[in-house]
């Protein structure tokens, strides 16, 4: 077998990316309600994970589809850079709320994290990078930075569409904080992405990079 072959799914494909869609929006809906629902939920999610799995199990695979990073390589960059990211991300809101910024425009975000906060935040920034990690390759981009930065528009648009109108009742892209609240969380989710994708990116930027060469050489 060659290091591009591909191990295809039992069953269809097809069928099985359904299944993970379909599995995962229904998770993710019935988390946001109360009761006895929220367990189906994350019981849908774990089912949306494993058929993921098995098609990432089943795609191509080698160094010449994956390039010098394979998928347990970008996943573990992905976790690190995250979790760097967000830090970078809460350094920075910190910052232009502290300077004045937010007040001029009207938008009433705060510069004080409390510890639950904070690791949620740390938490959310780790599970996106390793979704980056997971389609690294196929974002567009002429940088790691660029790439991070165009995937950080979807942790943007879930917290503007669906975590501040939803979960927190703050309105439609955060409103009820400020018209230009959703300038705000593009900006710092650019920030993500950017420290993000170029973590990711450094795995593969040179010889001396811990996961650049092949294990066996």
């Amino acid at each position: 077998m060659s290091d591009s072959d591909v191990v295809s799914p039992p069953g269809s494909a097809f069928v099985w990316r359904v299944g993970a869609l379909a599995s995962g929006a229904a998770g993710l809906f019935l988390l946001t309600t109360d009761g006895e629902s929220v367990s189906l939920g994350i019981l849908l999610l774990i089912v949306a994970l494993a058929a993921s799995g098995v098609l990432l199990g089943g795609g191509a695979h080698g160094p010449a589809v994956e390039g010098r990073l394979d998928l347990s390589a970008r996943l573990g960059l992905g976790l690190l850079g995250g979790i760097l990211a967000a830090v970078v991300s809460a350094a920075a809101r910190t910052a232009v709320v502290e300077v004045g910024l937010t007040g001029a425009l009207g938008v009433a975000l705060t510069s004080a994290w409390t510890g639950p906060d904070f690791l949620s935040h740390l938490g959310s920034g780790a599970v996106w990078g390793m979704v980056l990690g997971v389609i690294y390759h196929a974002l567009p981009g002429a940088s790691p930075g660029a790439r991070g930065v165009i995937f950080s528009l979807a942790p943007a648009l879930y917290l503007l569409l669906k975590v501040y109108p939803a979960d927190r009742g703050l309105g439609l892209f955060g409103l009820e904080l400020g018209a230009l609240t959703f300038v705000f969380v593009l900006g710092l989710n650019l920030v993500w992405g950017f420290v993000a994708g170029s973590v990711v990116g450094w795995g593969e930027a040179g010889d001396e990079t811990p996961v650049a060469r092949p294990i066996d050489e």
